[in-house]
């Protein structure tokens, strides 16, 4: 069956559309306000919705980003919320929607997509590669000492939501371009995606904080977190949550990193999303005693291959002949002569054969 994918309308599809994942997480009917919310960061445009005649029954979202690579930055779009309804699974809606959406991003001109795959066995048939690692940690208060004494030119305060909307932005940014992976944030997302802490994201958690590291007196990290109290036998059996740490220099990571791990009052800190080589094992005291667990964290998908090669900067100026193989979109497929920091089409012997998931990777 051929299924009709097309761009969202009106706020009352986009919500639709979103439903068909919302589903899974256990929200109940369209939740509009909160659909409301999220359209400020994500446009009814870039959210696709699947109908069986004049019922929404999936959709797939992509945002606009500006995605850090080697040497520079390319559009990419971040995909989103997608999902089928249980009703309609395994008939073909789901590669109905990523086929739409990939050609929609292709026309848009952002050479990549990238996504936080909810289940790793879903988007390698989409020409998605894993393009990162990242770890989750966990670590005894009690451990928490660092192996270098504290900076006296470093110093922390907090601040209110509201302040960070001006003071953390410009910290983030700062990170993002020289870090590959990283994406660009509007104000708007960080808004409504990083800031806001409606109550039904607290997971009993208490109240989100932020904390302003400044050196010499310039703003050189921030970090989001959240306390969860929890008592048993007359001590603290709580936990810190880490949600986002960014510094700007070596000696901001490891004074900001300070901060959160001398807490009071909690007995464990935990963090998610860190990159395989964080500096934080090498900063610890005692590092064995944190425990770290790895897994997949962002896929790539190259959406124009030659835009995408030739958009990043390499380590060498070596020539090397690709033979790509994208049975989804064969505009990609053939092969691609890769010189001087440049992608181009040409009849030369491959020197290499692989499929644009392994690109991806």
């Amino acid at each position: 069956m051929a299924w009709d994918v097309r761009p969202t309308t009106s706020l009352e599809e986009f919500a639709d559309a979103i439903g068909a994942i919302s589903h899974y997480f256990g929200q109940g009917e369209p939740d509009h306000p909160r659909a409301e919310r999220f359209s400020r960061a994500l446009p009814f445009e870039r959210m696709h919705a699947a109908w069986d005649g004049d019922r929404i029954v999936g959709g797939a979202g992509a945002f606009p980003f500006e995605f850090s690579v080697p040497g520079g930055t390319l559009p990419c779009g971040g995909v989103t919320v997608v999902g089928v309804l249980p009703t309609h699974r395994r008939r073909g809606v789901l590669t109905a929607m990523m086929r739409t959406q990939l050609e929609d991003i292709a026309r848009r001109g952002e050479p990549i997509a990238t996504l936080w795959a909810s289940e790793e066995t879903i988007y390698g048939r989409f020409g998605y590669g894993i393009a990162s690692w990242s770890g989750e940690v966990e670590l005894p208060r009690m451990y928490g000492s660092l192996r270098k004494p504290a900076d006296s030119s470093a110093r922390t305060r907090l601040v209110s939501l509201e302040a960070a909307k001006q003071l953390v932005p410009p910290i983030y940014d700062r990170v993002r371009l020289e870090t590959p992976g990283m994406f660009s944030r509007t104000p708007a997302w960080w808004e409504n995606r990083i800031l806001a802490d409606p109550p039904e994201r607290r997971n009993g958690g208490g109240a989100k904080n932020i904390v302003l590291l400044e050196v010499e007196g310039r703003p050189a990290g921030y970090a989001l977190y959240r306390l969860t109290l929890k008592w048993e036998g007359g001590s603290s059996v709580g936990h810190v949550e880490v949600i986002e740490a960014m510094a700007d220099s070596p000696l901001a990571v490891r004074e900001l990193w300070r901060f959160l791990l001398e807490l009071d009052w909690v007995a464990t800190i935990r963090a998610g999303l860190l990159p395989i080589d964080h500096p934080l094992l090498l900063l610890l005291r005692t590092p064995r005693r944190m425990q770290m667990r790895f897994g997949d964290a962002l896929w790539c998908r190259l959406v124009n291959v030659g835009a995408a090669l030739s958009g990043r900067s390499y380590a060498s100026d070596a020539e090397v002949v690709l033979e790509v193989t994208d049975e989804f979109l064969p505009a990609n497929t053939g092969r691609w002569r890769l010189a001087g920091g440049e992608a181009g089409r040409t009849d030369a012997e491959a020197e290499l054969a692989l499929d644009v998931a392994e690109l991806g990777s």
